[in-house]
């Protein structure tokens, strides 16, 4: 089996087809926009950025002559301790705790889940750094407890661990003014590209599910038959008029 024969013949098909390949991938960027423009459930972001710094890490890292720790050292530690951290802010009690302070500030009545369900927790890799996202479908919400948490999760921290590792907020929440869950570029793309795989793969089978023999070369390629002699395709012209024809039409 010539593989590279094979790979040949189906990108010669495929550009042979170029104009339904095009077509489908139209109706598919097309159905995507619609999709996305009516049944699309709107989402608004709100993120925060904290840094993690260990003001006193001599407990973990000083030795009998060293009574201090160097700021890398320093970094060393908070970045060992943030993922204890993480972990915290995604308890049962954090998230109540941070839906409590909501209710007393707003008059609301909002549960510790529907801020747990709302917050994505991502850490910066190689860094100190984290961040908290907060995803809902009210943008005034989602600003809300991002706010929120601008203020909770440095308190948790300096509670927690004697104080050793503090958090600074380097990014401050901004309220979303747009839903990024349209996002119709990245949609109307991937409808595009579905549109022009399916496109691809129609032609590819209909060729493959094609058993018809359209010239002597494919019936030797398919088939290794000998072809002794093929018949000419002719074309049959209307005959010219006689004279006699041409005397018959004058006479009226």
């Amino acid at each position: 089996m010539d593989i590279d024969a094979n790979v040949k013949k189906i990108v010669t098909l495929l550009l042979k087809k170029w104009k339904i390949i095009v077509l489908f991938a139209l109706i598919g960027t097309l159905a995507a926009y619609f999709y996305t423009a009516n049944f699309t459930t709107l989402t608004y972001s709100s993120s925060v950025e904290f840094l993690a710094t260990a003001y006193d890490a001599t407990q973990e890292f000083s030795d009998s002559t060293t009574q201090s720790v160097s700021n890398t050292s320093k970094m060393n530690y908070a970045m060992k301790m943030l993922d204890t951290y993480l972990e915290i802010f995604k308890t049962n009690e954090f998230n109540q705790s941070v839906a409590e302070e909501l209710n007393k500030k707003y008059s609301t009545n909002y549960s510790g889940s529907t801020v747990k369900g709302a917050v994505s927790i991502s850490k910066i890799e190689n860094t100190a750094m984290f961040r908290i996202t907060v995803t809902t479908t009210d943008a005034n919400l989602s600003y809300d407890i991002a706010r929120q948490l601008e203020k909770s999760i440095p308190d948790v921290m300096d509670i927690s661990n004697s104080g050793l590792v503090t958090a600074e907020v380097k990014d401050k929440a901004i309220k979303p003014t747009a839903s990024e869950s349209l996002n119709y570029p990245k949609k109307c793309l991937v409808g595009f590209i579905i549109g022009a795989a399916l496109a691809a793969v129609y032609v590819v089978l209909r060729d493959l599910l094609d058993v018809r023999i359209r010239s002597s070369e494919e019936l030797v390629e398919r088939y290794e038959i000998p072809v002794l002699g093929s018949i000419p395709e002719f074309e049959i012209k209307n005959p010219a008029p006689s004279k006699t024809q041409e005397t018959r039409g004058d006479v009226k």
